[in-house]
């Protein structure tokens, strides 16, 4: 399987994108395809690497009557960039003279219903005529794209919305034009005729007004990722020979030490050797409070330093750094499709041609009624102008790309679409213990040596086996031994089993360090009802177990402290109807303990590192939604396994890997947030495809005239045009509000 990114140009509706996905679709080699109409980004997933497909895709996407190059990082960096102002720059110039145009046409047009001053006797109406003729051609002529555009995808058989708007505007200028002439040449009067030039003036003039406040609009869709690409410093202070020296960023390298002043952005990844400031890190997390931070601690890029010092030693540069990925995982979820969408996508392949089919029958169908055929010119052009498959493409990405937007600055970062939506789905939260709920920093709160172990003794065996261990409880063991000042003993013959214990020579003598199955394996028995034992574990810490030559020596009891706002995320969670599961390696009497002071109804002990994977696929077996909460490299497998998988940034690499959404915060507290931006999210897109279908199932049917034989209502064209353009205005501002969403107390309910 290979993917590759492509930028397709030249689309104007969704059925444009509708059209190419199939086209696309439809050539052998081609597993799966993806186009977002707002960004024009087609991704496309091959079969095999060098699938003669690659060499197809732009012949058939040319074909279908648009334009294929490669997809740049920064599609609108550089000349594309210019572009896209300069597009919106003509717009708003061509739009402003299409209304400086219009005006006098309906003056002239509408004057003498409102008995408005306007030329008079035979020479003056056929003045007034011609000058509403040339009115509308010249505001045909400076909005041509769309008649050009339309005609073209006509011509090539895959009709979108700018061959509904040519169709409609082309058909009532001609109409108007046939009359002017053809009353000239037989020498009878057009006075009383309908001549619909100031419709067709009207309707691209509308059409035009619209696209323009759609354009000026996807600038605040996209205000996210701009306000992220703006934390990036252009210069920083590098310290090279006992002196600071301003270089640009691109020159800054891994190892380089960097200085941080007060009032500046932090400009790399990295950990600070000398100074301390009082750092905000609320673009990058939403927490809105600063952070000390001092030698030895870590920061990332983006942050401010509001007061303070720093000299940090650059460890991740440009594209690698934290705000960089938060710029490519914002804009690939954006870009990226939700399966809602798909309806919409299979009507709008379909919709064009309908449209032009209902417009046709409508035509002949008044006509055949007895009706003038301006009348059902009239109905056939309401219908076609109308109509609106913009609405239905515009429903779900514009919503996808605020909401996705809004995430990154609350610090919840979405890598699709999907995965904001089957968020907003789940049921059940699944969260490991250690370092989710709990800080993932335990200490040593207890010694407990056996008759005839010296306590000292026995940390220093236990420290030897567990140096260089990852495990937190081993990193905590080894710790406190350092803070003892206790030796570290050389180690022989070490044997490790993951999520159980380890085992070594220290100085000819067999020890072990684990859990109690460990101890079991190994011949160890223990007395684990005694008092001291039980009375440790139902404070919450976990018994690590150490015998020495096959006998016990004693046992090291170990705790973590729970998160401050542990407790009220997993509250926050229940009154959102959500099952909150506990999945730990601890023992049962210390898990149990946990899981009350959390009020947790449900926990699972005693579990193994890769039998957490297998829990999550049996709770989505048995029709679980499941969002599993991780941050270790053993959460891996059960974040892939489950319908959503969240981690931590303070976690590992493969844990956000293997995530489908990151939380910049190691707040327990985000997840709720989370959860509550998808299903506003997923609510908002519901309300836009409402409105696309129930706008179209209600507009093309009033537009044909199906109300005219009872309540002698019709639709004049101009205004069907107005309501187009309206109904994907309200699709964008309905979605807009997404950039007010706040996460609200105690989440909101199914």
């Amino acid at each position: 399987m290979e993917e590759k990114n492509y930028l397709v140009s030249g689309m104007h509706c969704a059925g444009c994108a509708a059209k190419v996905e199939r086209a696309v679709e439809g050539l052998e080699g081609v597993e799966r395809v993806e186009l977002n109409l707002l960004t024009g980004k087609m991704t496309v997933l091959f079969e095999k690497p060098d699938s003669p497909a690659m060499e197809r895709i732009a012949p058939v996407v040319e074909k279908a009557g648009f334009r294929l190059a490669d997809w740049k990082e920064e599609p609108l960096a550089g000349t594309e960039r210019e572009e896209r102002l300069e597009q919106e720059e003509t717009g708003g110039s061509r739009l402003v003279w299409s209304i400086l145009l219009l005006v006098p046409l309906m003056y002239l047009s509408m004057g003498p219903m409102w008995h408005w001053p306007v030329p008079e006797g035979s020479w003056g109406l056929w003045m007034n005529w011609w000058t509403q003729g040339i009115l509308a051609g010249a505001v045909l002529w400076l909005n041509r794209h769309y008649l050009i555009n339309g005609v073209r995808q006509l011509v090539a058989l895959s009709p979108n919305m700018d061959s509904l708007i040519a169709i409609g505007s082309g058909s009532a200028f001609l109409y108007g034009l046939y009359l002017l002439v053809a009353g000239m040449w037989q020498g009878f009067s057009v006075e009383g005729m309908e001549l619909y030039f100031e419709s067709a003036a009207m309707i691209v003039t509308l059409i035009s007004l619209g696209k323009y406040l759609e354009r000026r609009s996807y600038r605040k869709t996209n205000a996210a990722v701009k306000g992220l690409v703006k934390l990036v410093p252009q210069e920083a202070l590098v310290w090279h020979d006992g002196a600071e020296r301003a270089v640009p960023l691109d020159e800054i390298r891994s190892g380089d030490l960097v200085v941080v002043k007060t009032g500046q952005r932090i400009p790399v990844d990295g950990m600070i050797e000398e100074g301390q400031a009082a750092l905000d890190e609320s673009d990058l997390t939403g927490e809105s409070m600063p952070v000390d931070r001092a030698a030895g601690d870590r920061v990332i890029s983006g942050t401010f330093n509001r007061a303070g010092y720093l000299k940090i030693r650059a460890e991740r540069v440009g594209g690698d750094s934290t705000l960089a990925r938060m710029i490519r995982l914002v804009e690939q979820a954006s870009q990226s499709k939700a399966p809602i969408a798909r309806l919409a996508d299979r009507v709008c392949y379909f919709f064009v041609p309908a449209v032009i089919a209902v417009a046709l029958v409508s035509l002949v169908g008044w006509m055949a009624a007895g009706e003038g055929f301006s009348f059902a010119l009239a109905r056939a052009i309401a219908v076609l102008v109308i109509s609106c498959p913009c609405v239905l493409g515009l429903a779900t990405p514009i919503a996808i790309m605020v909401g996705t937007g809004r995430g990154a600055r609350l610090g919840i970062l979405c890598k699709s679409a999907g995965a904001l939506e089957a968020l907003s789905r789940v049921d059940t939260v699944v969260f490991d213990k250690t370092g989710t709920l709990t800080e993932g920093e335990p200490r040593v709160v207890a010694v407990l040596p056996e008759e005839g172990m010296d306590a000292d003794a026995l940390v220093e065996m236990a420290a030897a086996l567990e140096q260089g261990s990852e495990h937190p409880v081993g990193k905590a063991v080894y710790e406190h031994a350092r803070l003892l000042n206790l030796p570290v003993r050389a180690v022989a013959d070490l044997s490790v089993v993951p999520g159980r214990g380890i085992a070594g020579t220290v100085d000819g003598v067999p020890y072990a360090v684990g859990n109690s199955g460990f101890m079991q394996d190994k011949g160890i028995s223990w007395k684990e009802d005694e008092s001291r034992l039980r009375e440790f574990m139902r404070q919450g810490a976990s018994p690590l177990y150490v015998g020495r030559g096959g006998c016990p020596a004693g046992v090291i009891m170990v705790a973590d402290s729970l998160k401050p706002d542990s407790r009220a995320a997993v509250d926050s969670l229940k009154r959102m109807n959500l099952r909150v599961v506990m999945l730990t390696g601890d023992n049962a009497a210390t898990a149990r303990h946990m899981a009350g002071e959390l009020h947790i109804d449900e926990v699972v002990s005693d579990v193994l590192p890769d039998e957490k994977a297998s829990h999550v696929m049996k709770m989505e077996e048995r029709g679980d939604k499941v969002a599993m909460v991780g941050d270790g490299v053993n959460d891996a497998p059960a974040l892939a396994c489950a319908r959503v998988g969240i981690s931590m940034k303070s976690g590992t690499e493969l844990a956000m890997e293997s995530s489908d959404i990151v939380l910049m915060k190691s707040n327990p507290a985000g997840v709720a947030e989370a959860v509550q931006l998808g299903r506003t999210t997923l609510l908002i897109i519901r309300q836009n495809l409402f409105w696309a279908f129930f706008y179209n199932i209600i507009g093309i049917p009033l537009a044909a005239g199906c109300l005219y034989p009872a309540f002698g209502l019709t639709l004049n064209p101009m205004i069907a045009a107005g309501a187009m353009s309206l109904s994907s205005l309200c699709v964008v501002f309905n979605s807009l509000r997404l950039r007010g969403f706040t996460p609200r107390l105690g989440g909101l309910g199914k």
